[in-house]
C-alpha cells in the first residue's frame, strides 16, 4: 500500500465538531415550482384586479379571484411536476395557466356582474368599453382575456422556472432554485405595491414577506454550507477530507455539493484512520479542487439573496410613500 499524497492525507486535522454535511448532501425530491408559481400567479391576480377596478365593484369577486388563483395554481405546478414527457409538459406549462387565467377571469366578471347588476342607467364599462354590464355574455366572455392575458406572464415564468428546475444537479438546488424563482415573485410583488391599491394590497405584502423569508432562509443555509466547506478544506475536523474524484469509481453518479461547481474532486466521511495509510471513506458529494472554485456560486447566490431583499425592501418603502 502507497501513503496519500497531501491532498489525500487526513493529517494535520482537529477534532473540532463539524455540522453533519448530510444538511447539505440531501437526497430528497428536490424543489418544485409550485411556491414561486403560486406566489407569482397571485401577484399578477392582485395587480391586474386591482388595475381592472374589480376591487371597487365587488369584494366578493376578488377575493374569490385569489382564491381561484391559489387552487389552480397548486393543481397546475403539481400537475406539470408529475409530466414526464418533454413536449406534453411543455404545452401543459403554456396552455394551463392561459386556461386557468380565462377560467378565473370569467368568474370575476360573472360576480361583478352580480353585484353591480345588468343596469342599462349605469353600466360598468370594461375593455376600454367594448362591454359592459348592460350585455351580460359579452361582459362575462370578456373575462377570457381580462384573465388569459395577464396568464401569460404566469405561463412565461413557468416555462423559464421548469426549464432551470430540470437542469438543476446539486445538493443546493432548493437555495439556488428559491433565491431565482421566489426572489423574483417576491420583487413583482414589490414593484405591484406602487401600482395597486386598497385591498389588493395585502395579498402583495404576503408575497413580498413569504419571499423575504425564503431568501433569509437560503442565506442561512447557505452560511452554514459555507462554514462547513471551509472548515473541511481547511483541515478542522477529523471526520471529513477531500481528495480526489479518480480515487472512487462511483464517483461519476455522485451530485455536486455546489451546483456549477467542477468535479475535480470528492468530500468524503472518513470511517477509520489507517494512521500514514489509505482510510476507509464514504464518498458524499463532488466539490472543486479549491474552497475558492466551490464557493464561488455561493457566495454569488448570497451577493443576489442580499440584493433582493434590500430592492424588495426598497419597492416598499417607494409604495409606502406613494399611498400616503
Amino acid at each position: 500500500m502507497t501513503p496519500l499524497s497531501p491532498l489525500e492525507a487526513p493529517t494535520a486535522r482537529t477534532s473540532a465538531p463539524l455540522r453533519d454535511p448530510e444538511a447539505f448532501t440531501r437526497s430528497g425530491s428536490g424543489p418544485t415550482v409550485t411556491f414561486p408559481l403560486t406566489l407569482m400567479a397571485v401577484t399578477v391576480a392582485a395587480v391586474s384586479m386591482s388595475l381592472d377596478g374589480v376591487p371597487r365593484y365587488s369584494d366578493d369577486a376578488f377575493f374569490a379571484g385569489l382564491a381561484l388563483t391559489v387552487v389552480l395554481a397548486v393543481v397546475a405546478g403539481e400537475t406539470i411536476t408529475a409530466i414526464s414527457a418533454p413536449a406534453l409538459r411543455l404545452v401543459a406549462t403554456l396552455l394551463v395557466p392561459a386556461a386557468s387565467g380565462a377560467v378565473i377571469g370569467m368568474v370575476v366578471q360573472a360576480l361583478v356582474l352580480r353585484d353591480v347588476g345588468p343596469s342599462w342607467a349605469s353600466p360598468v364599462r370594461d375593455l376600454g368599453g367594448l362591454v359592459d354590464t348592460s350585455d351580460p355574455l359579452p361582459w362575462i366572455a370578456s373575462g377570457v382575456a381580462l384573465g388569459g392575458v395577464p396568464a401569460l406572464g404566469v405561463a412565461a415564468f413557468l416555462v423559464v422556472a421548469s426549464r432551470a428546475l430540470r437542469r438543476l444537479s446539486g445538493h443546493d438546488a432548493a437555495e439556488g432554485f428559491g433565491v431565482a424563482f421566489t426572489g423574483f415573485a417576491g420583487l413583482s410583488a414589490a414593484a405591484g405595491l406602487v401600482f395597486a391599491d386598497g385591498m389588493a394590497l395585502p395579498p402583495l405584502l404576503l408575497v413580498v414577506l413569504a419571499a423575504a423569508i425564503t431568501l433569509v432562509v437560503a442565506l442561512v443555509v447557505d452560511g452554514a454550507r459555507l462554514r462547513f466547506v471551509r472548515q473541511v478544506y481547511a483541515g478542522q475536523g477529523a471526520a471529513f477530507d477531500i481528495v480526489p474524484a479518480g480515487r472512487f469509481a462511483s464517483a461519476s453518479s455522485l451530485a455536486p455539493m455546489i451546483a456549477n461547481t467542477s468535479a475535480a474532486s470528492v468530500l468524503v466521511r472518513v470511517l477509520h484512520d489507517l494512521g500514514p495509510y489509505r482510510p476507509a471513506a464514504e464518498p458524499l458529494a463532488l466539490v472543486g479542487d479549491t474552497e475558492r472554485e466551490t464557493l464561488r456560486p455561493v457566495l454569488r447566490r448570497r451577493a443576489a439573496a442580499a440584493v433582493m431583499l434590500v430592492a424588495m425592501a426598497a419597492l416598499a418603502g417607494l409604495a409606502a410613500l406613494a399611498h400616503v
